[in-house]
Parts: structure tokens; C-alpha cells; sequence
């Protein structure tokens, strides 16, 4: 599923328990049959292999404390223009984080996904060169500052390096939001398939929490980007997944292992609906903060359920 970094930013991070694979039409044509177990549903090995790869460097790239935005953004503070030579710069860089990413990015973008992986594969033609261009610049910088060499020059290294260093932040923050927006896509689609294989299979109470995470999804994205009429309007089925899914909860042995994990999913589900109904009343970023924090919570108890195969 989908979780978020962070209700002041619209990007998106992937959680892999969840996220392999789409399979467009979940009823299947000739070219692509309805799966019938929920492992088909997410594609074959190369294509879930592929994506769990793109997922990786995703969350990566958009790690609350070493992502490329929380860079780029204690970059900007440094005010390299208006910088004095005689203050301790600190360049903010994690060279070793973003070669990582970047491997990660490449390993899956070698692999045949098929049409299935068409856009994420598109997305990371666009990303990587833009995340190359900001590991030079980390590379060529992050000894200038260490050894506080811009106090010889007076910075000029450092401001004749400053147009391409904010362009290669912006290209790469533009590009992990497309890349954001295929994986998206294809997670929806392979969730869409994988519900249905569920509730086909009697598996009542995973495909109750397969689609009130899904609605989930939805509801935060909507919070995330301050639309709240967008959000009002998903509300009730938000609601009522929630009440499905304790509803299926109860039903289920005592000595189910998901039992407890559907539990306190459910609680983080209703903690997510009343930080918005918060939100809404105070309009305070700090409620929408904690929408994402519950839905992340959620995500992480989702990523500790077993489903069936």
C-alpha cells in the first residue's frame, strides 16, 4: 500500500509487502487472464522483482531523514548565494544513500517487466539522469565544504556550482513524483486483482482490510493535497470499511495470527478519520501530520499480516 512521508509534501512512499504489480483489468482478457491466486495477481517474477526493486529506491529517495526533498530543502537554508566564506557551512549529502537509490533504480530498470512495467520503467529513464547529475554535484562539493576550502575562494566554487545544483534537485524531485505516480498506478491496479481473488477465495477478512487500506490510500492522498471536498466525499466508504473490516475482525479464531494485527489496524484506520476531522476543525498542518502518521502506522502493521498465497 501507500504510505507518506510527510503531510507537507505531496510524494509518496511505497510499502513492498503490498505494492507488486498491476494487472489492469482485474476480470483478465486474452492477453492477460484473471489471476486466480493472489501471487499471480502480482505479476511474475521478473515484473515483481522489477518493481519491489523501483519500490526500494522510492522509499529511499524520499526517507524523512535522507531523502533527496529533506536535502534539498537544508540546502536551500545554506543560501549559497548570499552565504558568507567565514561561517561553518555544512553541505548536506548522503553520497553513499543516493548511489544505493540509484543501483537499485538500474537493477530494475535491466529486468522485463512487460507492459506491466511500461511506466515505472518510463519514470526511471527520466529520474536516474537527474539523480547522476546531483551525486556529481554532492561528489565534487562534499569535499569543498569538509574541508572548509570555500574559505579560500570565498565560495566561488560553491556559487558557480549553485544554478546546476538547484536544477538537479528540482529535476530529481519532479522526477521521484513521476516515478511516484506509476508505481501508484500499478499498485492500484495489482490491489484491485488481488481483492478480487480474495473474496473469491473466501478470504473475507484479508480482502476487508486488502480495501479499507485501499480507501485509505485514497482518503490521505486527498488530506495530503488540502482537498478536503475531495476527502469529505470518501469519508462515509472510509467509515464503513473501517466498521467491515472490525466486523471481520471479530469474526476471525482467537488464535489467528492476522487477528491482532486487523485490530490495531483498524484503531489506526479510525486515529487517521478523527486527526482529519481534527484537521478540518483547526486546519492545523499538525492534525494532517498525524493523518500520515496513523495511515504509516497502518502500514507497517499491514506489512506484518500473512495473505493468503
Amino acid at each position: 500500500m501507500i504510505s507518506r512521508t510527510s503531510a507537507g509534501v505531496a510524494t509518496l512512499a511505497l510499502a513492498a509487502a503490498l505494492s507488486l504489480s498491476a494487472c489492469g483489468d482485474s476480470k483478465g482478457n486474452a492477453e492477460n487472464p484473471a489471476p486466480k491466486s493472489v501471487a499471480q495477481a502480482a505479476g511474475n517474477e521478473a515484473t515483481q522483482e522489477k518493481m519491489s526493486l523501483y519500490i526500494d529506491a522510492f522509499n529511499a529517495l524520499i526517507d524523512e531523514h535522507w531523502g533527496v526533498s529533506k536535502y534539498f530543502g537544508d540546502y536551500q537554508k545554506l543560501d549559497i548565494p548570499n552565504a558568507s566564506a567565514t561561517a561553518t557551512l555544512h553541505f548536506p549529502e548522503n553520497i553513499s544513500h543516493l548511489e544505493r537509490a540509484i543501483a537499485k533504480l538500474k537493477e530494475g530498470r535491466a529486468l522485463n517487466g512487460g507492459n506491466q512495467g511500461k511506466k515505472a520503467d518510463e519514470a526511471a529513464d527520466k529520474l536516474i539522469p537527474q539523480l547522476e547529475a546531483l551525486l556529481t554535484q554532492w561528489q565534487a562539493l562534499d569535499p569543498y565544504f569538509e574541508s572548509r576550502a570555500y574559505r579560500d575562494d570565498a565560495l566561488a566554487k560553491a556559487k558557480a556550482a549553485h544554478d546546476a545544483q538547484t536544477q538537479a534537485y528540482q529535476g530529481s524531485v519532479a522526477g521521484i513524483e513521476l516515478l511516484d505516480g506509476a508505481l501508484s498506478e500499478y499498485q492500484r491496479a495489482s490491489n484491485a486483482a488481488k481483492l478480487e481473488v480474495m473474496r473469491k477465495g473466501g478470504h473475507t477478512a484479508e480482502a476487508s482490510l486488502l480495501d479499507a487500506m485501499q480507501k485509505a490510500d485514497l482518503f490521505t492522498n486527498a488530506v495530503m493535497e488540502d482537498n478536503k471536498a475531495e476527502a469529505d466525499a470518501q469519508l462515509p466508504a472510509m467509515e464503513a470499511a473501517i466498521a467491515a473490516l472490525r466486523e471481520e475482525q471479530a469474526k476471525m479464531p482467537a488464535d489467528n495470527s492476522n487477528k491482532s494485527y486487523l485490530s490495531s489496524i483498524a484503531d489506526n484506520l479510525s486515529g487517521m478519520v478523527g486527526a482529519y476531522r481534527d484537521f478540518k476543525q483547526s486546519n492545523s498542518d499538525g492534525y494532517r501530520e498525524q493523518v500520515v502518521d496513523r495511515y504509516n502506522s497502518a502500514i507497517g502493521n499491514m506489512n506484518r499480516v500473512e495473505l493468503p498465497a
